[in-house]
């Protein structure tokens, strides 16, 4: 059950939700506008606030439910390595995803799902990180990093030390700064888009 489980979760988290909500409600490849990224933030810059945090909630579900329900039904001790091998194949289906010729999303709303279920307190803070650098800085991506190096230096001083949780952070923190390259090039040479507070975002902004 533990290989039906790893393939359930990669195809879950492949599930592009981005890219499904810009086709189905919109008549739009989101691939072919702003930065091309078929995640939450390339969505709140192409249609606005509410679909983008309507991907942003799909996206963590799809890890929190690979995490939580998926492993508990699926496996005989849900938890531990099994669930942590899950929410890494979940992120992974998500950045790679079978169902777009293995191009997908940076990983951050997915692996804030599975992190969720899996170190809650530790997660909480990460994302109160996360929000105190978009708000600073303006960047999703930005807070994105920050939020992403965060969690596994949180983990220890709250109490969350078990060592498939320790690993898996600094996995996904890992991947999510490697996803995030061209954004860091963009922070240091000062090119990197913003996001506006109260109003519609730009059309043209990319990220």
């Amino acid at each position: 059950m533990t290989a039906i489980y790893l393939v359930l979760a990669y195809l879950l988290g492949a599930i592009p939700t981005g890219y499904l909500f810009a086709r189905l409600v919109k008549g739009v490849d989101i691939r072919a506008v702003g930065s091309g990224n078929i995640g939450a933030t390339n969505v709140l810059r192409a249609f606005g606030w509410k679909p983008g945090l309507c991907v942003l909630a799909a996206d963590v579900a799809k890890g929190a439910l690979v995490a939580g329900p998926l492993a508990s039904w699926l496996t005989a001790t849900p938890g531990g390595w099994i669930a942590a091998a899950g929410g890494l194949a979940a992120v992974l289906g998500h950045d790679y995803t079978v169902f777009l010729g293995m191009r997908g999303g940076k990983g951050v709303a997915t692996s804030c799902g599975v992190l969720l279920v899996l170190a809650p307190r530790s997660t909480l803070a990460a994302l109160a990180v996360f929000a105190v650098v978009v708000r600073a800085t303006r960047r999703v991506s930005a807070g994105s990093l920050a939020g992403a190096l965060a969690l596994p230096a949180l983990l220890w001083p709250l109490g969350e030390r078990e060592a498939p949780v320790l690993c898996l952070s600094a996995l996904l923190a890992a991947f999510i700064w490697l996803k995030h390259i061209p954004n860091i090039r963009r922070i240091l040479a000062g090119t990197e888009p913003t996001i506006a507070f109260g109003r519609r975002p730009d059309d043209r902004e990319r990220r």
